[in-house]
């Protein structure tokens, strides 16, 4: 009986350890817990898959490898797909503030290519710009969605946990974000604001309003005209944070269509030192 006694005690303790190491793990608690590790990167280096809607309902899928240093802001890309080889570096403060692009073409090898990267070349079928490689853009979208679910009383509602997975190797919570009210509603352009700087101050996909309204361009509005917006970035949106670095690696993104964007963060590497050198046109291993 003592042996049995015995035996029914250590069940009892491990679960009782069980369930406070579960209740340590709540929807609040993983949430600034994420918030509080994105907001201490100052260096990134990943393999990026994404899979982004466009205008026409189609989804174009590619692949990549980014460098990414947040302060001063520099990002390094090399394109495994569709179009294999091409890079883009961008530097704060370098080349009046334009991205070197080495379109991986020998016919023109020898011209140099510096594009806006917020102008229509390095924008084409593109949801986001090079300044929202890493995390700083995502951790500014969750924490205007938090406060949503905050000021509604709804946060263990709309912000749950769904068990764990297995994302390429790294165990993860999988955690889904809803948002039940999205809706699309009337917004008047002021004066001085184009689609960039609508989404921007609202947290909202300037791509997701671009395609909505149809429009040309994030330029192509002008003051007085009524648009389409949405009350929230997503309807929802489904993230795997790494148990070990609390990085949302996978992320799913819907609105009221269905799938808007995918992306997958894979072998990162957070606040590994880049060398400097790394960040600039004549880098060795570099081809523009």
């Amino acid at each position: 009986m003592h042996v049995i006694s015995k035996k029914i005690m250590l069940l009892s303790m491990a679960f009782l350890l069980a369930l406070a190491g579960n209740a340590q793990i709540n929807n609040r608690k993983l949430a600034e817990d994420m918030l509080a590790k994105m907001a201490q990167i100052k260096t990134l280096k990943y393999r990026l898959y994404k899979k982004e809607r466009l205008t026409d309902g189609k989804f174009r899928e590619s692949e990549m490898q980014i460098k990414y240093q947040k302060s001063p802001f520099a990002c390094y890309i090399y394109m495994y797909s569709p179009d294999p080889g091409v890079e883009v570096l961008y530097a704060e403060g370098v080349n009046n503030n334009k991205a070197f692009v080495n379109p991986n073409k020998k016919m023109v090898s020898f011209i140099d290519f510096d594009f806006d990267p917020m102008g229509k070349t390095l924008r084409k079928d593109e949801h986001h710009t090079v300044f929202e490689n890493g995390f700083e853009y995502m951790r500014g979208i969750l924490k205007a969605t938090m406060k949503i679910a905050d000021d509604e009383g709804k946060f263990d509602e709309y912000y749950k946990i769904d068990g764990e997975v297995d994302f390429k190797g790294r165990k993860c919570h999988k955690v889904i974000l809803t948002y039940p009210k999205f809706a699309w509603e009337n917004y008047t352009v002021k004066s001085g604001e184009d689609l960039v700087k609508i989404a921007r101050a609202n947290h909202l996909s300037e791509y997701m309003i671009l395609a909505k309204n149809k429009l040309s361009f994030y330029n192509s509005v002008k003051a007085g005209q009524v648009i389409k917006i949405p009350n929230i970035y997503a309807k929802k949106v489904i993230f795997y944070v790494d148990k070990i670095n609390l990085m949302p690696i996978y992320q799913e993104v819907h609105d009221d269509q269905g799938l808007f964007e995918e992306y997958h963060y894979i072998n990162l590497l957070v606040n590994t030192p880049i060398p400097a050198e790394e960040f600039t046109k004549n880098f060795k291993d570099y081809k523009f």
